[in-house]
């Protein structure tokens, strides 16, 4: 565990390079702007969900992940770094680094929510925060393999979520108390459905993130 601990943080220091300080800075305003955003709304639990976990994964998640492959064509290493053994882990790794970082941050946002708010079911959320963290991450990793610049890949990123935005918009909180009623086999249906959607949408993009992965010569290229 401390190994990889040591890998993801070694990953994350790789990706944001000397701009540490800014990316956190912006995450933080995000955190300490989201507490009034929130309570600024009906106070609701639902609140907390998009300035939690979906701005700051998309404004800070998605400039990251397109730095996996760029900042091996910046410094001119890219042909060596995928002709060493084990090349496709190599980039791999550095994307599941920034997607732990979106789970943990995503998962603490919904704890947090759930404490300082009301009740609600905490297994439709946190799943879903896994489900579009790996949906960000495929999507984002698949376009910086066939992209050259950070600046493209962001804006292909971007341009993927909007042809899946209703389901990546859903928003899975949802306390009982709002509702009047517990969940209804509706509404886990219509949370399932968002989450099959982009899932399969995520296999789909690291299929296609693979099959560029095994061949090299077309991502220096």
């Amino acid at each position: 565990m401390r190994n990889w601990l040591v890998r993801i943080r070694a990953s994350l220091a790789l990706l944001v390079e000397r701009r540490v300080g800014l990316f956190l800075s912006i995450d933080l305003l995000f955190l300490f702007s989201a507490i009034p955003l929130a309570f600024g709304g009906t106070g609701r639990a639902t609140e907390f969900w998009f300035p939690l976990f979906i701005i700051p994964s998309l404004i800070l998640g998605v400039p990251m992940l397109s730095e996996c492959v760029a900042v091996e064509r910046r410094s001119g290493t890219l042909d060596l770094a995928l002709s060493s053994p084990g090349a496709r882990f190599y980039f791999e790794r550095r994307a599941v680094a920034v997607a732990a970082l979106m789970i943990v941050q995503g998962w603490f946002g919904i704890f947090f929510a759930r404490a300082a708010t009301e009740a609600f079911p905490l297994t439709g959320p946190l799943i879903q925060i896994v489900v579009v963290s790996l949906f960000i991450t495929s999507v984002t990793l698949n376009w910086s393999l066939r992209l050259a610049t950070p600046g493209g890949v962001i804006f292909a990123t971007f341009a993927t979520v909007a042809v899946f935005l209703p389901w990546f918009m859903s928003n899975p909180i949802y306390p009982p108390a709002m509702a009047g009623h517990p969940m209804t086999i509706d509404d886990i249906l219509k949370v399932a459905k968002a989450n099959l959607v982009l899932a399969g949408a995520a296999g789909v993009f690291y299929l296609y993130s693979l099959q560029r992965l095994m061949r090299p010569e077309t991502i220096i290229t």
